[in-house]
């Protein structure tokens, strides 16, 4: 049986959409707003659009949350920065966890040959690889997904691995996971 979405409302579009395409924050007593993505946090919930925009243009103007949230909001400038490093975070450690499984491959090679063997679920390539090694893989992998939100230097940290550019997810039930961190922070950035 399927499992049916938990749908939420952005309290500032008004868009009704699954929670997990959505971010979480609380109004605490003081009227801070905080992320509160793993719902641990004491304080009223609430939901907005998962959009870097939006948050930068919330924090930047008069606070419309006053307004909707009926009461005095305190919002920190650096919230939309705040809220990236924790998607960015997410996504490395889904990375990371794929990796412990033995579901992640890794080095242009590797993933050439799991694209070949339909094995890969999707790839991942640096922001900052080569051209060519780029025009490769997209050649192989069309009918793949493919995320290019980090950096070598972040990949190579994450991973505890030098010259980390081309990398593949295994199909198997990890992938769901590590695809759901990662179409997170890319909406995050591209909304």
């Amino acid at each position: 049986m399927a499992k049916v979405a938990e749908m939420r409302k952005c309290v500032l579009t008004g868009k009704i959409l699954p929670k997990e395409e959505l971010l979480r924050f609380i109004l605490l007593r003081d009227g801070t707003v905080l992320p509160d993505f793993n719902k641990k946090l004491d304080g009223h919930g609430f939901y907005l659009s998962n959009s870097k925009k939006l948050l930068s243009e919330l924090s930047a103007k008069a606070n419309p949350l006053n307004k909707i949230l009926h009461t005095k909001t305190i919002m920190s400038e650096d919230l939309p920065q705040i809220v990236e490093q924790i998607l960015q975070k997410r996504g490395l450690d889904a990375l990371n966890l794929a990796r412990k499984a033995g579901d992640l491959v890794l080095g242009f090679e590797k993933v050439k040959d799991i694209i070949a063997k339909g094995k890969a679920a999707f790839v991942i390539e640096a922001t900052d690889a080569g051209e060519d090694g780029r025009q490769k893989i997209s050649a192989m992998a069309t009918d793949l997904e493919k995320f290019t939100l980090y950096d070598v230097a972040s990949l190579s940290q994450a991973l505890n691995r030098e010259n980390t550019v081309y990398l593949a997810v295994k199909k198997s039930s990890m992938s769901a996971m590590v695809r759901s961190a990662f179409q997170r922070y890319q909406t995050f950035l591209n909304e």
